[in-house]
């Protein structure tokens, strides 16, 4: 069953990567290519949203590319435009460096959220906005937010809590590691050799 829009977030400076995450290849295929068709398994449709620079990389492989609203911004900016953009009710957003995430788990999040409600899931140390369900009823929050000096992604959610606009998901201890994201080189190392005949075992439902 396919539910909302789902938006890829690619807009990030990727500063310590030294290279745009989007764009690191797993089995021959870029990073934002498996993570878009987790989002394209599980949603009506799918976007995605990114820097200006990127469009032409992403607009040459076919995918519907959303500019983020002002750049240098963080992770709101993104969210604004798929919010803005999106021809649903609700928008699962998910960062293109979280590749371990499972498309089971995006299924879990969709069946959280409710009918005016988005869901974000809670782990001790705080919300993981970067995979989340938002209504688009929050963006004239989020546009607030980005013309104000507090951009923080766990304020916009503690402000959705405060308008009855999202629930949490609790995260289970076995689920953490969906959550791990590139950051590094380091990071990326130990799936440089990955066999060619199929995505890696944590791309797999």
């Amino acid at each position: 069953m396919n539910f909302g829009t789902g938006a890829l977030l690619c807009g990030g400076r990727s500063s310590r990567m030294g290279r745009d995450k989007a764009l690191i290849e797993l089995n021959g295929q870029p990073l934002w290519r498996l993570q878009l068709a987790k989002l394209q398994a599980v949603c009506c449709e799918a976007i995605v949203c990114g820097n200006a620079s990127q469009r032409t990389a992403f607009e040459s492989e076919g995918a519907r590319f959303e500019c983020d609203v002002l750049g240098d911004l963080g992770p709101l900016s993104g969210i604004a435009r798929a919010l803005e953009s999106a021809r649903t009710s609700h928008v699962l957003v998910l960062a293109v460096d979280l590749p371990k995430m499972s498309e089971r788990y995006l299924l879990r999040l969709w069946e959280a959220a409710g009918a005016a409600c988005g869901a974000v899931p809670e782990t001790a140390a705080g919300f993981e906005g970067l995979c989340a369900v938002y209504p688009t009823a929050l963006h004239p929050l989020v546009l607030e937010l980005l013309d104000g000096e507090d951009r923080s992604l766990q304020t916009f959610i503690r402000r959705g809590f405060e308008k009855g606009l999202l629930r949490a998901v609790p995260v289970a201890g076995s689920e953490l590691a969906l959550f791990e994201n590139w950051n590094t080189p380091a990071d990326v190392a130990p799936f440089a050799d990955t066999s060619t005949e199929g995505p890696p075992a944590f791309c797999r439902v």
